[in-house]
């Protein structure tokens, strides 16, 4: 995997998945940065098959598509924290690098422990949503998350649900997944991600044992 793949277990522990990941490729210098989700009816094939992302590093071009497109078809205002982030990294020998990071859509999220009202679930296929309609506003899972991803509207707590609140089933590619041009982010079964990699790809962190993958170099 190299030097890019290496760093991802021991620095992004504690980064930000919705903003400036902390990611150190090697000699790195970082430059940039209803009382539980109703959810949508499943295949049974589809039931207990666990969904994430694969991010490849090496293949973002830090255009912003797939935050756009998040926005976009997720209605998101023009003044709500967005869901999806794009952040940039230099080496010292020069190359620029850029992660798009959201939920990690943890298989043991502390987020949904610690939430006194119930507004946060998980559903068969690992994809932890929010119901706005119970959330409470107390903060306590931006508190108990290490990505520090939940942020809040006017409303309530926000964040990525795979586009799930947006009509698309699990089946369906995230709008972000659609608007990358360059196959930097992919969207299915972990496993199968994983497989396609030929077993090169980690995870992105270790903490809440996160449903995202990072593919650090091409093979």
């Amino acid at each position: 995997m190299g030097e890019e793949a290496n760093v991802t277990r021991r620095v992004l522990l504690r980064a930000s998945a919705a903003g400036a990941c902390a990611l150190a490729l090697g000699e790195v210098v970082t430059s940039g940065d209803e009382a539980r989700a109703q959810e949508v009816d499943l295949a049974p094939e589809h039931d207990g098959v666990r969904y994430g992302f694969l991010v490849a590093l090496s293949r973002c071009s830090g255009c912003g598509r797939c935050v756009e497109a998040c926005r976009k078809h997720n209605g998101l205002a023009e003044d709500a924290p967005g869901r999806r982030t794009v952040s940039s990294y230099q080496r010292k020998r020069g190359r620029t690098f850029f992660i798009s990071t959201s939920c990690m859509h943890c298989a043991d999220p502390s987020c949904m422990k610690v939430c006194p009202a119930g507004a946060i679930s998980k559903d068969v296929n690992g994809v932890v949503r929010v119901n706005k309609n119970v959330c409470i506003g107390c903060k306590y899972c931006f508190q108990a998350c290490p990505y520090e991803v939940p942020r809040y509207d006017s409303a309530a707590m926000d964040k990525c649900d795979c586009c799930r609140g947006s009509g698309l089933s699990i089946e369906d590619e995230p709008y972000c997944v659609r608007a990358c041009k360059f196959g930097a982010l992919q969207f299915g079964p972990l496993d199968e991600l994983m497989e396609s990699t030929g077993g090169s790809a980690v995870p992105i962190a270790q903490a809440n044992d996160p449903s995202c993958l990072l593919l650090g170099t091409e093979k």
